[in-house]
């Protein structure tokens, strides 16, 4: 007999008891044992839908590591998570012959509300229960994207603005012209290294979908995690 049927057939034997012992006039009696019963059913019901595997991510951009309880709903939100990066540019290598730097930073702004989007169709008791998900793509966001983004974005726009204008740039092809940015070998490092990160991001983001329910998965090396930038 499965595991399923004996404990369907425990549940049929307590409310059996529960409608005997009412039944006797031990009404508050009964009352106390459906109560009993309703709360293990439910801690049941909850532990089922949410079951859940130990798992250690070492988190991309030397940020370190988090170890928590990954659960169905973390699985499924690393795989519409693993879609939109394997889709956009910004987790692509940078290929400085055919790509522009304007792109990429589009790209890795939607980052940011395409996570929003997914993080918001969590239930919030979910959150507060288990953590999930949601500490290690924000710690991504924040403290790996986010810096890149403050230190180049905005001048690189300006500059890549005012140069579109200039009539001497006007047949100019734009990936020639954006060579001209006169931080341009620096920001190039800094932007393919930022590729390399997203693609490992990636990677453990499908470690997480194959991670199957109580079986240990680590990637990376074991390392301190890194304080929060403030």
């Amino acid at each position: 007999m499965s595991n399923t049927a004996i404990l369907v057939e425990r549940i049929s034997e307590a409310i059996n008891f529960i409608l005997e012992t009412v039944q006797s006039g031990f009404f508050w009696l009964g009352t106390a044992f459906a109560a009993l019963l309703f709360i293990m059913v439910w801690f049941i019901w909850l532990n089922k839908r949410y079951k859940t595997s130990k798992i250690t991510i070492n988190i991309p951009f030397g940020l370190g590591n988090i170890d928590y309880d990954a659960t169905d709903q973390d699985r499924i939100l690393a795989w519409k998570m693993y879609i939109q990066l394997k889709t956009r540019k910004a987790a692509l290598p940078f290929d400085e012959n055919h790509d522009l730097v304007y792109n990429v930073y589009d790209s890795l702004h939607e980052i940011f509300p395409m996570t929003r989007n997914l993080l918001s169709e969590y239930s919030p008791h979910y959150k507060d229960v288990r953590g999930g998900i949601s500490d290690f793509v924000l710690r991504v966001l924040n403290d790996g994207i986010r810096p890149h983004l403050t230190k180049w974005h905005s001048v690189f726009r300006k500059w890549w603005e005012e140069a579109l204008t200039a009539p001497v740039n006007i047949q100019k092809k734009p990936q020639e012209l954006q060579r001209e940015f006169p931080e341009y070998d620096s920001l190039i490092s800094e932007l393919k290294r930022m590729n390399d990160e997203l693609t490992k991001y990636a990677e453990i983001l499908m470690d997480i979908v194959k991670t199957s329910p109580r079986r240990q998965k680590a990637r990376g090396i074991k390392e301190k995690i890194a304080p929060e930038q403030p």
